[in-house]
């Protein structure tokens, strides 16, 4: 087991020049700073039962790539910034928060508390839900959804295509974790 210890850093103010006994006592101080331990290894997730609407075929899932992102006409044709990323429900975060969110969820909760406690990172929380971003999803009964959703890959660089390598690893993952069949597509984003 690999122990992670973090210092407790104090506020510094400009002081004026300590005295000889001053300054060891200061050093002896420093020295008994009291530290927090930060637990590195990711604890169970909960088992979680809670139905929830798949909203398939709520939305479209554009599949194809649109290549590197380009804001410039005499580079070629324009293409604007996009994820390929999985949208994620109000109950997806609500289910996720429940299952793995080392604070309690009240019963309660509006959107805003979800919301908040789904971009904060906490302990335990997994790997592949590091880059989320906020979508634009086109529905299928006209307008635009506005959700979170959990980026696999991008076109605002050459590295971030190459993610698309190992899309579907990444994309069984987080299936895994929410526990849906989701399908991930390209979408703009905020």
């Amino acid at each position: 087991m690999v122990e992670v210890v973090r210092t407790v850093e104090q506020p510094t103010f400009p002081q004026l020049p300590l005295s000889q006994t001053e300054m060891s006592s200061t050093m002896e101080n420093e020295q008994t700073t009291p530290v927090e331990k930060v637990d590195n290894e990711q604890p169970p997730p909960r088992t979680i039962k809670m139905v929830r609407d798949s909203q398939k075929d709520m939305f479209y899932v554009p599949k194809k790539c649109p290549g590197l992102r380009n804001s410039r006409r005499s580079n070629g044709k324009i293409v604007h910034p996009q994820a390929y990323a999985i949208p994620l429900t109000n109950p997806d975060i609500v289910f996720f928060l429940r299952k793995y969110s080392p604070v309690f969820l009240p019963e309660d909760a509006d959107f805003y508390d979800s919301y908040r406690m789904f971009l904060h990172r906490f302990p335990g929380r997994p790997k592949e839900l590091e880059t989320i971003a906020h979508l634009l999803v086109p529905i299928k009964s006209g307008g635009i959804w506005e959700p979170l959703g959990v980026v696999i890959a991008h076109n605002l660089t050459q590295e971030g295509l190459d993610r698309m390598a190992h899309a579907d690893e990444l994309m069984k993952e987080v299936q895994k974790i929410f526990e849906f069949e989701r399908e991930p597509g390209w979408y703009c984003f905020v």
